[in-house]
């Protein structure tokens, strides 16, 4: 990693997460084999144990080396708390830190992406295909004999570097199947393949983890990485540099400069692929962006695009508890009682297996459609969306909001109120308010101003309250009401205003942010970049991260940024006449 503090490479990508690892790890393996930055802010997380598969709810709390440890400014629509935003850090991103869901969304999803930045490179029909290019799905049938996973032919890759599972049946956890039944019981359909493209109803969840590890964008992509690949670690980038050529009226990237003086040059592009936070903020620092705000600040303009920072949208979601005898809840003990934590991690160092390898990993989640007879007040709201949103959200595989049935066991449990955990996690799904990133400083090293504006639509919070009046429903209409022992963490009761006071409460940040650096058509004039993802008005600037989405997509969101990578990477290929090697060996 030493050298001239201005090395040259034939490309610099800055990030590696999800989107940026998928960039460099491609253009590395591409022939003619060009030179390759990939600058990372965090550290190697080479350590094996920050991969354990069964963390994959609480990575990112424990382990310091993978976390950015971000807050939002208070939201005012939530009490004024102000909310803990954490990022990952280090090689992999997010995708070290995050909860390890890998669904892709629904098929509307992408044709409304499409329709809205008038390129048909993002419908569905496209998209999928760069799906399967990324996935490494292990599944059989003799998996689930129960046949709740059916993969559909034709929409799923198995020879890609990002290694996929779905739980086999007989690693699900106790009283599993009893809320299998009890969802469909509860009227909501059998979903056998979730990345179908059809989401509508509950089913098994497939993860991004494989024989008890973790599986991430590092792993997939920049192990046993080839000579023409540079990894600089412990790097924060600072600044973009610039320069301009001949008659352009463009200021052209060169390329960046680091915290520690370092200012590595780019002979043809830089890619940033920081994510929604930290590509908006570098790009602000560098004086692109809203022109008077960086006045304010003391930062001259270079190129002024008024709604960068400015169009932040993020799901958001509540957890719901309740206490639950033997037959169905979580096991508090194993994941509280020390002497069963220690025992279990032993087995994993030692051979990969036990409960470290799989607990935590079989759930399911339900995508649902709200009745307008049973929702009325979603439906007067909905009615005053757009057009356009109105089209999608009516979709018939639009689903508005997810049930997580069955996770971990929250923090607040007490069980005096049962001796095991019953919990759901419900998410909204296409939320209408709009937050910011801005620029706290011209400080690189201060964090920037962080607001999802949760709540500013009355769509969003009317969408919760039906989401958590579902969840209440499912528990009293159904077979679960037999194994409930008591409220642990609920509303006093499912009335509006009672929901809602517990959604100001409770609500959180499920950490999914997109949109600050949004791509638009040649027509959308306040869009940040073009569906080439090219920056406007700078030559050798490029976004590819979940900074660019124009819409949130129905899912979690980390398999959206393993395709905006994709995408892009295959952007880079097509101009620049590349070809791929063989896959690589994994870890």
């Amino acid at each position: 990693m030493a050298g001239s503090r201005e090395r040259s490479f034939d490309f610099i990508v800055v990030g590696a997460g999800n989107s940026g690892a998928v960039v460099a790890g491609n253009l590395a393996r591409a022939i003619p084999g060009p030179s390759v930055l990939l600058v990372e802010r965090g550290g190697d997380n080479q350590d094996p144990e920050l991969r354990v598969a069964s963390e994959r709810f609480t990575n990112v709390y424990i382990n310091d080396a993978v976390k950015l440890r971000y807050e939002t400014v208070p939201q005012k629509n939530l009490n004024n708390r102000s909310l803990e935003y954490l990022r990952g850090q280090g090689l992999g991103g997010s995708s070290m830190a995050n909860f390890c869901g890998y669904i892709r969304g629904s098929r509307s999803d992408y044709d409304t992406w499409a329709e809205m930045v008038d390129d048909d490179a993002f419908k569905w029909k496209n998209v999928v295909q760069r799906y399967c290019e990324l996935e490494n799905l292990h599944f059989t049938p003799d998996d689930d004999p129960d046949g709740f996973v059916r993969l559909r032919d034709g929409v799923h890759g198995f020879e890609g570097p990002v290694d996929l599972s779905l739980a086999a049946r007989q690693e699900w956890p106790t009283g599993l199947d009893k809320v299998m039944k009890a969802s469909l019981q509860f009227g909501w359909p059998l979903n056998q393949d979730q990345n179908s493209g059809d989401l509508i109803g509950v089913g098994s969840i497939s993860t991004t983890t494989y024989k008890g590890y973790r599986v991430t964008s590092a792993s997939a992509y920049l192990s046993n990485p080839p000579a023409n690949l540079t990894i600089w670690t412990h790097a924060l980038a600072t600044k973009l540099l610039f320069e301009k050529y001949g008659n352009s009226s463009k200021p052209k990237a060169i390329g960046v400069e680091l915290a520690d003086g370092r200012k590595p040059r780019a002979k043809n592009e830089v890619i940033l692929a920081l994510g929604t936070i930290d590509t908006p903020k570098l790009l602000m620092l560098s004086g692109i962006g809203p022109k008077e705000d960086l006045r304010q600040l003391g930062i001259p303009s270079l190129v002024n695009l008024p709604r960068l920072g400015k169009d932040m949208i993020d799901h958001n979601y509540v957890i719901v508890s309740w206490g639950a005898n033997t037959e169905l809840g979580t096991s508090v003990d194993r994941v509280r009682n020390a002497e069963l934590v220690e025992t279990a991690r032993k087995q994993w160092r030692k051979d990969r297996s036990g409960q470290d390898a799989w607990l935590n990993l079989s759930n399911l989640l339900a995508f649902v459609k709200y009745d307008p007879k049973r929702s009325p007040k979603t439906f007067e709201e909905l009615e005053k969306l757009d057009e356009r949103t109105k089209k999608w959200i009516k979709h018939p595989q639009t689903p508005q909001i997810e049930l997580f049935l069955q996770g971990t066991v929250p923090e607040e449990f007490d069980t005096k109120n049962g001796p095991e955990c019953f919990m759901l996690g419900i998410m909204s799904m296409q939320p209408q308010s709009r937050g910011t990133v801005r620029l706290a400083s011209k400080d690189p090293l201060e964090m920037p101003l962080i607001d999802p504006n949760y709540f500013d639509h009355p769509y969003d919070s009317r969408m919760m309250i039906e989401g958590v009046r579902e969840g209440f429903n499912l528990i009293k209409s159904t077979d679960l009401s037999k194994y409930i022992v008591g409220p642990n963490l609920t509303p006093a009761s499912d009335s509006d205003e009672d929901i809602l006071k517990f959604l100001k409460t409770y609500l959180m940040p499920i950490l999914h942010p997109v949109g600050t650096v949004r791509m638009g058509s040649s027509n959308d004039h306040s869009a940040c970049l073009d569906t080439d993802f090219r920056i406007r008005g700078v030559d050798g600037l490029r976004v590819m991260d979940l900074s660019v989405c124009p819409l949130i997509t129905s899912n979690h969101t980390q398999a959206t940024a393993y395709v905006v990578g994709q995408l892009g990477w295959k952007q880079l290929q097509k101009e620049y006449g590349l070809k791929m090697t063989p896959p690589q060996q994994k870890l």
